[in-house]
Parts: C-alpha cells; sequence; structure tokens
C-alpha cells in the first residue's frame, strides 16, 4: 500500500470522528442568546442614564435627565480586582472572536460583507456586556443591585452550558477546566456586587448624586495612593545592608535575576485598573488558548495511535521469513509514523507549554516594565519613552485608545508564533536524539569533522583580536582608545581583512538567528520594538504604548495631583470656616492650634480687602519674586503662540505683553519691512540716476571730442583698458570720406551697449568709496568713457 492511500484513510477517519468525548452542543444558541440579551441590556442603561444628570445640555428639561454613563474611568486605580473579573468574563468570548471569527450574527451571505457583520458583532457584545462595567463606574445601590441581577443571569447560563451535556469523567473535567476563568470571574461579581450593595444602602447611597467637591483635610491626602507616593519621595530611601555567605549570595543572586528579568514588586504602587484588566484578559485568553490546543491536538494525536495501532494488529509489529516485499514496506511506513506521531505529540505538548509559561513571565515583565517607564517620566526622564512634545497630542491620545486591544492581540500573535516555534525546535531535536540513539551517528561525525576547524579557526582569531586589541594595540592596556605601536596595527589589519570575510559569514548567520530569537520573545512587548530605533515609527504597537503612557503620566502624576489637592483643600477650608470673603485667611486643615489662632485673629483684625484684588496683589508679588514662573502662565504662552505665527520674535524678560504689545511689534516690523523696500529702491532709482548722468556725460564728451581726419597719420586707434587706465596705441587712419560721414548716432548706440560694464564699474567705485568716506572723483568716470 502506498503512503498516500494511508493518509488518505487517515483524513477519512478524522472526518467521521470529528466529535470527540469532550465537545459539547450547547441546548442554548450562542447567536440567539447574545441578540436576546440586548434587550435587558439597553434597558439597563437607560436605567442608569435616569439616575445621572447632564452637566451642559437641556440641563431644565427632564431635570437634567438621562446623563451620560460611561463604562470604564481608564485613568482610575480603584475597583481594580473588579473590573479584571469584568473583562475577565468575556475572556472566552474575545477567544472565539480571535480564533473561531465567532461572530454575535449567524452570517453566511457573501465575503464582501463578512467584515461589517464582524463590526457590528463588536458592537452587540460591547453593549450587552456594557451594564456590568456601568454598574461598578456608578458605584450607587441601584446600579450594584441591578448589576447583581444581570451578571447572575450570565452566571446561570455558563453553568448551565457546562453541566448540560451527558459526558464522561474526562470530559466533564475538560469541560470545567475549560471555563475556569469564565466561571471564576462571574462568581467573583456575582458574591463582590451584592457586598457592595449592601454596603452603599448601610451608607444610604442609593443613587448617583450631583457630583459635589468633596473635602480632604490633610490627613486624608496623606493617607490616599498619591499621598503616599509623595511621602515615600521626601523621605531617604532606606539602604539595606548585605549579608554575608554562599547562601546570602545565592539568595541574592537569584532575586536579583527575578526582579531584572521577571518581575520586582514596590509596596505601595498601584497599576492603572485598565493595564491590569488587560493583562489579565490577556492571560485567560492565553490560558483559554492552552487548554483548547492541548485538549484538541492530544486527543487527535491519541485517535491517530489508536488507529494506527489497529492497522498494525493484522499485520503484527514484527516481520516473519517470507513475507511480501510490499507487507514490509507497509510496515515500516505504519511503524516510522506511530513514533513521530508520539514525538509530535511530546513536541507539542512541550512547546504549548513552555509557551504558556513565556507568556505570562511576559505580562509579569511588561507590568514591571511600564512602572519604570513611568516613574521615570514622573521624573521628566526621557531616554527610553520620547517626550510628548516630539508627537501631536492627537496621536498620543489616539494611540492610548488603540493600547488595550493591540495588547491582547500582540500577546495571542506571540503565543501562536512562539508555539510554532518551539513546536518545530523540539520536533528536530527529538528526531536528532533518536537517530543518535538508533546509532545513526555516521553523518553526525563527519558533520562534526567538517565544521569543527573552521568553528575553532573562527574562536581562536576573535580571542586573538582581543588580546592584541587589549594588550599591543592600546595604551594603558586598553584603558584608553590610543593607539600604540601603528604600524603593527596596520599590518595586522590588513592580513585581518581577509579572515575577517570568512567570520562576517558566521556572524551574519548569528546575527539572523539572534533577531528571530529577540523578535520572538518581544513581540509580545509594546514597550519595545522589533525594529530599528531609526524605524521606530513603523511600529503601530510602539506609538500604541507611547500614547497610553503619555496619557497616564499626564494624567495621574502623583505630586501634580497631591499640589492640586492640597490646594483645593485649603481653598475649601477657607470657604467653611469663612463664608464672608473679607473674614478670609490662609489655615492648614489639619491644625488645631493654628484653627484657633486663627479664629482669635478673625475676630480681633477683620479686613475689608476685595478678595479678587488680594489675589491680584498675590499673584503679582508671587511673580516679582519668581519671574521665571511667567513663562508657564496661560496668557504668556498664548501670546507667545500668536507672535510665533506672526513670524515676530519676542525676548523672553520679565516685561508683561499684551495684545497691544503684538500690534505694535506688528507694526514695527512693517514699518521696518517697508523702511528696508524703500531704502533698496532708493538705492536702485540712484544707480540708475548716476548711471544715466554719467551716460549723457559720455555722449557730451564724444561730441566735443570728435576727431578731425585731415591728417590720418594723426589719427588713433582706441586702446584697450589694462588694469583700470587708458593705454594709447596707434593705428592707420581709416578713409577720411568714410570717417567723415560717421554721425553721432553710430556712435551712440555703443555707449548704450556699454552702459551695463559702466554702470558696473561706477558701481564698484561708489561702494568703494564710500566705505573709504572719500567723495566720488571723476577721474574714474572720465576712464570709464574713454574705454566705453
Amino acid at each position: 500500500m502506498a503512503l498516500a492511500d494511508i493518509f488518505n484513510q487517515f483524513i477519512e477517519l478524522a472526518d467521521e470522528s470529528n466529535t470527540t468525548s469532550t465537545s459539547c452542543e450547547s441546548g442554548i444558541s450562542h447567536y440567539k442568546f447574545y441578540q436576546f440579551s440586548l434587550i435587558p441590556a439597553g434597558v439597563l442603561t437607560l436605567l442608569f442614564a435616569s439616575t445621572r444628570t447632564r452637566r451642559k445640555r437641556l440641563i431644565n428639561t427632564f431635570g437634567g435627565r438621562p446623563g451620560l454613563v460611561f463604562p470604564m474611568d481608564t485613568l482610575t486605580r480603584s475597583s481594580r480586582v473588579s473590573y479584571c473579573c469584568a473583562f475577565g468574563a468575556m475572556a472566552f468570548l474575545v477567544y472565539e472572536i480571535l480564533l473561531e471569527q465567532k461572530f454575535a450574527i449567524d452570517y453566511t451571505g457573501p465575503v464582501s460583507l463578512k467584515t461589517l457583520i464582524a463590526i457590528l458583532s463588536m458592537f452587540v457584545y460591547g453593549m450587552v456586556f456594557f451594564p456590568v462595567f456601568a454598574s461598578l463606574a456608578l458605584s450607587s445601590a441601584f446600579s450594584f443591585g441591578v448589576g447583581s441581577l444581570y451578571v447572575w443571569m450570565f452566571f446561570v447560563v455558563d453553568v448551565y452550558k457546562v453541566t448540560e451535556c451527558d459526558l464522561t469523567l474526562k470530559g466533564r473535567i475538560v469541560m470545567l477546566v475549560r471555563a475556569v476563568p469564565n466561571l471564576a470571574c462571574l462568581a467573583y461579581l456575582s458574591i463582590s456586587l451584592p457586598l457592595r450593595f449592601i454596603v452603599c444602602c448601610y451608607r444610604k447611597h442609593y443613587f448617583v448624586k450631583a457630583e459635589e467637591k468633596s473635602w480632604e483635610s490633610l490627613d486624608d491626602i496623606k493617607g490616599s495612593y498619591q499621598g503616599l507616593h509623595v511621602r515615600k519621595l521626601l523621605k531617604k530611601p532606606e539602604i539595606e545592608e548585605d549579608t554575608e555567605g554562599i547562601v546570602s549570595s545565592a539568595k541574592r543572586f537569584a532575586m536579583n535575576l527575578i526582579h531584572h528579568w521577571i518581575y520586582h514588586r514596590q509596596p505601595g504602587f498601584r497599576y492603572p485598573s485598565r493595564l491590569v484588566s488587560v493583562m489579565f484578559v490577556s492571560g485567560c485568553v492565553v490560558y483559554v488558548i492552552t487548554v483548547e490546543l492541548l485538549v484538541g491536538f492530544v486527543e487527535m494525536f491519541d485517535w491517530m495511535l489508536e488507529e494506527l495501532d489497529n492497522l498494525l494488529d493484522p499485520i503484527g509489529r514484527d516481520s516473519f521469513p517470507g513475507e511480501p516485499k510490499e507487507l514490509t514496506d507497509y510496515r515500516d511506513i505504519l511503524l516510522a509514523t506511530e513514533y513521530l506521531t508520539f514525538v509530535s505529540k511530546v513536541c507539542l505538548i512541550v512547546a504549548v507549554s513552555t509557551s504558556c509559561l513565556l507568556s505570562l513571565l511576559t505580562i509579569l515583565h511588561m507590568l514591571s516594565s511600564f512602572r519604570t517607564n513611568l516613574f521615570a517620566m514622573y521624573r521628566g526622564d526621557f531616554k527610553e519613552i520620547p517626550p510628548p512634545s516630539e508627537k501631536s497630542a492627537v496621536s498620543l491620545c489616539v494611540g492610548s485608545m488603540k493600547y488595550a486591544g493591540f495588547q491582547v492581540a500582540y500577546i495571542v500573535w506571540a503565543y501562536i508564533i512562539t508555539c510554532l516555534i518551539l513546536f518545530i525546535i523540539s520536533f528536530v531535536l527529538a528526531i536528532v536524539i533518536v537517530l543518535l540513539i538508533n546509532g545513526n551517528t555516521d553523518w553526525l561525525i563527519n558533520k562534526v569533522l567538517q565544521v569543527w576547524p573552521g568553528v575553532v579557526i573562527a574562536m581562536v582569531l576573535m580571542l586573538l583580536q582581543i588580546l592584541l586589541a587589549k594588550y599591543i594595540f592600546l595604551q594603558e592596556g586598553g584603558e584608553f582608545l590610543r593607539l600604540d605601536n601603528r604600524h603593527s596595527y596596520f599590518i595586522f589589519t590588513y592580513f585581518m581583512f581577509f579572515y575577517n570575510i570568512f567570520l562576517g559569514l558566521l556572524s551574519c548567520l548569528l546575527r539572523i538567528i539572534k533577531a528571530i530569537a529577540i523578535g520572538t520573545i518581544f513581540l509580545a512587548r509594546l514597550d519595545n520594538s522589533t525594529l530599528p530605533r531609526k524605524f521606530e515609527f513603523f511600529d503601530p504597537g510602539l506609538n500604541a504604548y507611547f500614547g497610553y503612557i503619555h496619557m497616564e503620566a499626564a494624567h495621574t502624576h502623583p505630586v501634580v495631583n497631591v499640589f492640586l489637592r492640597l490646594l483645593t483643600s485649603l481653598s475649601q477650608e477657607r470657604k467653611r470656616k469663612s463664608p464672608d470673603p473679607s473674614m478670609e485667611m490662609i489655615d492648614m486643615p489639619d491644625s488645631k492650634s493654628a484653627h484657633s489662632e486663627a479664629d482669635d485673629l478673625k475676630k480681633s483684625k477683620p479686613c475689608g480687602v476685595n478678595p479678587a484684588a488680594r489675589f491680584n496683589w498675590l499673584v503679582l508679588y508671587t511673580l516679582l519674586q519668581n519671574p521665571q514662573v511667567r513663562m508657564y502662565r496661560k496668557g504668556f504662552i498664548q501670546a507667545i503662540k500668536k507672535a510665533r505665527r506672526e513670524g515676530l520674535k519676542i525676548p523672553i524678560s520679565d516685561k508683561p505683553i499684551s495684545d497691544f504689545d503684538l500690534v505694535q511689534l506688528q507694526k514695527e516690523k512693517e514699518e521696518q519691512k517697508q523702511a528696508n523696500q524703500a531704502m533698496a529702491n532708493g538705492k536702485d532709482q540712484t544707480h540708475q540716476g548716476i548711471a544715466r548722468g554719467v551716460s549723457e556725460l559720455f555722449s557730451s564728451t564724444l561730441k566735443d571730442l570728435k576727431p578731425n581726419f585731415s591728417n590720418s597719420k594723426l589719427a588713433t586707434k582706441e586702446a584697450p583698458i589694462k588694469n583700470g587706465k587708458v593705454s594709447p596705441a596707434q593705428s592707420p587712419s581709416p578713409d577720411p570720406a568714410r570717417s567723415e560721414d560717421t554721425n553721432l548716432g553710430q556712435i551712440l548706440p555703443e555707449v548704450e551697449e556699454s552702459s551695463g560694464k559702466t554702470n558696473s564699474t561706477f558701481t564698484m567705485d561708489f561702494e568703494s568709496d564710500e566705505e573709504n568716506d572719500q567723495p566720488l572723483g571723476l577721474k574714474n568716470t572720465a576712464d570709464s568713457a574713454v574705454h566705453i
């Protein structure tokens, strides 16, 4: 039997055995469930919106309701676990979207409309899960109570899907393991939301109230996340003393490796809820894909091994004397196929498990890297992340919106590619090891005998270049880049040119391997580009990361937030203690002694000062004491932008700049421009007038100097000018009759043709006379006229 016939049999058996022991067709239609779920989702969204009021538009209509409801504050650092579970409930749905292309609408029409169906399905999925996120964002008893009922519906449906099928114990275990992330997240929300509902009822937060500015004391600000961060910055860092000993050194070395390559925990730091949710969803999707690959392919390989065993039973695994050659070949093919199938199964398990572990470690390292980059941006260090001035605010905002989806997709792609590469590598290694175990070592020995001399020579030459550079060609043992023994260096460099060509071939191969390995490892990481630094702008993932981290740094800077909260707290404390603006005083919220002293001061020394005037005086005093602050004021920045648009140059000084100053500068610029233009026109007119006068003078001179041809021997020929002087030269006189007929009209055109040269010569003399502050002489003019 031919090899093609064997593979055809496997394909037919695979088609007949589509349904495995772990597959289950649910009685609840996927498409109808999500389509009908739009009804309660829409109703709950309207109910949530009715608890909020509008701020600007149609405030008096229906009491300002309904307001705008958002699913999640992307800049918050609270409710991180709840948001993670809300996103984790969609992990299996994300897997179905990415790998199975399972949308919310069952579409079997033209392929051209499939993209539109996919976009519509994304809206359906988002709208179905919108009430879950909105209930967390509103944080009221009403939202938590309704959200609990909604989450319970999903939890009951998912539990029913897992338990409805009559499967074997193995099948039920597989179904449960596959649905662990989804069920665990829904179970957490099913418990967390009712507990929050009870807490809100106890605090009488039944509905979302109109947003009021809450008063914060200094102790509240100190105890907040940003306050703890600022207090930590103001403290002297603690220096840990290294303990001596082999065990301590090994432990310290291992911890340094973990902190550098995997994850380093920093107490007190809170990751953004959006970032944690994205990483959690990525981990859940990787987990689901791993389970699906292991279950699917392991079952397939087990089925293939079982079928191969059934094919080998009739003919036996051992050959017997006198059997046909075709039967022997058929048995050998089946045995080889069975062995390769078993090896593939083991390699697949190793590749999938290793890829899953690498993906999870990469997620942890990305979190640590994000924290490091964010702290660097807080300090103003833009070595790793370019400053926001290099990109437009629009591109950064768009990148921030793209980041979450891009990160999940990149991690999934990196996981799949890593699986393929590791499977190929492990399969090749397994084949080599199997050949060596079976005694097929001749080919390997021949390859080693062919390769080892070149490898040894290459290593020796590389080591030789390093030693010579350090001890012979550089001064001070290679401490400084200063040549020594230059002649030897030139000779060695010349001869090494030919050897380095062969070393370059090996180096290029290693470069390709390193690029593939590093590209595969860093493919999931958006904070590191797989492209060269000059071409990083082609990397959309890196641009999305830049946008997200810049958005975070701009809106969540702890020092800036604490400073603003202190100012707000101080202002609110003033208003709370002194309703009359004329009785305002500076006070700290947590100082009881200051309160009593300030109260006595208010009673004894009331001041009738206009608060606006007082504020303006304080601003003026601050600007006088800190002149550099003026450049960061809104008015000055707007004036600078306007001046730049007008093309004006404004020096950085303490002088205030107003619109009147810009108008005056614009007028001065226009006047200067007109003056320069008038000066240029005047100079041109002066030159033209002088040239015209000189030409008239030349004409009159030529009339007076018209030659008398009575004596032909006395006639002279025009002499050339050399070095600005006239050198006379005699020549025979022309025909007297023709000379007498010569009129002035034949001479004047020559003067006009030479006017350009006259102008040029005169201009040069005029400029030189101006530089030397000497009056313009007639000698050069006469010489020029004679020359013409």
